[in-house]
């Protein structure tokens, strides 16, 4: 199974992810195969599309998205949910939600999406991502990214909550321990491309949208 590639994920594509937890940080009513323009999207995604020009970041094979990271600037966090606005960090870019499919759990994606994320965040004003974790090394919910991935993929614990923990990754750190994430900044520039349109001749007659499960 390759590493498939990145692309990014606009307002106008959440509609291709996969179906999703209770807790999903796109609301309960997101439904998989939906035309975006009749759903009632998050307000945070539309930040981030209004903000970066994205709000998130998948691979994809063929015409499916196997894995991706959502992503949120800190003030438009919901104050309810999983990633709770309370004690956000202004400096920190939030990961909403991170997953990958189970028939590719364990080949990489999830820290590829990272990297690509952080390289992406470099070019912008924030210093860091932050996240919440989920205790142990099991994959929770789509929006809650296990503690023990976190960990393995650099992130380091600011919030040690008894439930969920949260999780920042510095950026300057990250490029001053990582020498070869400095190129890939350059990189993921050329490999972050709009997501293919979706195949024509789908029609989307159902209304809603949010997301999965986790990585």
């Amino acid at each position: 199974m390759g590493k498939g590639r990145i692309r990014r994920l606009g307002v106008v594509d959440l509609h291709r992810l996969p179906s999703t937890c209770p807790a999903c940080p796109l609301g309960p009513g997101h439904q998989p195969g939906l035309d975006p323009r009749n759903q009632e999207i998050a307000a945070w995604a539309r930040a981030a599309d209004a903000d970066w020009g994205f709000s998130g970041l998948g691979i994809v094979q063929g015409d499916r998205v196997v894995a991706y990271v959502l992503l949120a600037p800190p003030l438009h966090v919901p104050r309810v949910g999983p990633q709770s606005g309370f004690g956000l960090n202004p400096d920190a870019a939030v990961v909403m939600a991170l997953r990958v499919l189970p028939a590719y759990a364990g080949s990489g994606l999830g820290r590829q999406l990272i990297q690509g994320a952080a390289a992406r965040m470099t070019r912008t004003p924030f210093e860091a991502l932050e996240a919440r974790g989920a205790p142990g090394a099991t994959p929770g919910a789509c929006c809650i990214p296990p503690a023990g991935f976190l960990e393995a993929v650099g992130f380091t614990v600011i919030d040690p909550h008894p439930a969920h923990p949260r999780y920042r990754l510095d950026l300057a750190r990250t490029v001053r321990w990582m020498p070869d994430l400095r190129p890939a900044v350059d990189r993921v520039l050329d490999w972050v491309r709009p997501l293919p349109p979706a195949p024509a001749g789908r029609t989307h007659q159902r209304r809603g949208v949010r997301l999965g499960s986790a990585p």
